[in-house]
């Protein structure tokens, strides 16, 4: 096992055009992952929020992803969530992914997220300050803010990129958005059904990283700054949102989760084929209703190795 890969498995025991991000981004490049999180309320010091967990990446091609959350959360008393129990999860993971340009002489990031958690946000702008020191970067929500960003601040901790990346890690690095997801039989290639999504996007980085993002199409926006407990339910039905530490081997690639939106964490197997500019990772076929069935998600590639380094 990689050295970096290593550390984080004991810690378990839009996109906007490159034209329109200047040059004072490129700092940003490259993963970071969240070591603190505090929210300002009616003290005069901010409340830390206990347990953080989350990864932050940027491309040079304009795209970012966020995911935060807490390891605080409890598991659900059902097999699906209660309105109440998707309100604290809502409350406790977060994150989106998109465009973002930077601002260096306002040391602002805007962001334009395409795919988030918060139906909210989708295809409007997101500014937030930031300073960066040594290997830390802090972000802290604009004193407008509102709904669960009013009063945010994040601070993130550069993560380096892995020694000696292998062909087949060069190969899949990178951001790729979702294309379709097939249901086939595994012994014809018929195709059972089709699934689309709104836009989402899976991100191998260079320093072992990988996050996911799978919102579902024509989620509703909440009427309000926040969701009642029958809008944040809406909200989580059927996202698929993780991020964790991705292991290669030839023709396979394993999935190990840090993090998640739907529940309990776990670790599992990808098989895929590059061809061109698409990746189809192909999920090991089960028996449904008397055949063998495969589900296969086709992903077009937004950036690659060289803009994520």
């Amino acid at each position: 096992m990689r050295p970096a890969l290593a550390v984080a498995a004991a810690l378990l025991a839009v996109s906007l055009p490159s034209a329109q991000t200047p040059a004072s981004s490129r700092d940003l490049v490259g993963t970071w992952t969240l070591v603190g999180m505090q929210r300002a309320g009616t003290g005069p010091e901010p409340a830390t929020i206990p347990n953080p967990r989350g990864m932050l990446a940027f491309d040079r091609s304009g795209h970012a992803i966020e995911i935060a959350t807490t390891s605080r959360r409890t598991p659900n008393a059902g097999s699906q969530m209660s309105p109440a129990e998707a309100q604290t999860a809502f409350a406790n993971y977060g994150g989106f992914w998109g465009g973002y340009r930077a601002d260096e002489t306002q040391r602002k990031i805007t962001y334009r997220p395409e795919g988030a958690v918060n139906p909210n946000l989708m295809g409007k702008e997101l500014s937030r300050t930031y300073e960066m020191s040594g290997d830390r970067l802090t972000v802290a929500a604009l004193p407008d803010a509102a709904g669960v960003e009013k009063g945010m601040r994040w601070t993130w901790e550069r993560v380096p990129t892995l020694q000696n990346l292998s062909a087949a890690d060069r190969q899949v690095v990178g951001f790729w958005q979702h294309q379709v997801e097939r249901r086939v039989n595994a012994n014809t290639g018929a195709v059972i059904s089709e699934t689309r999504r709104a836009p989402s996007v899976i991100v191998y980085t260079t320093s072992g990283f990988v996050g996911v993002h799978f919102p579902p199409l024509n989620r509703k926006p909440f009427a309000g700054d926040s969701p009642t407990d029958e809008e944040a339910r809406a909200a989580i039905a059927g996202y698929v949102g993780y991020y964790g530490v991705y292991l290669m081997y030839p023709g396979t690639v394993y999935h190990h989760q840090l993090a998640n939106l739907g529940g309990p964490t776990t670790s599992f197997k990808r098989f895929f084929e590059i061809t061109g500019s698409e990746v189809n990772l192909n999920f090991p076929p089960a028996m449904n209703q008397g055949q063998m069935v495969r589900t296969v998600v086709t992903l077009k590639r937004l950036s690659g190795y060289e803009d994520m380094k």
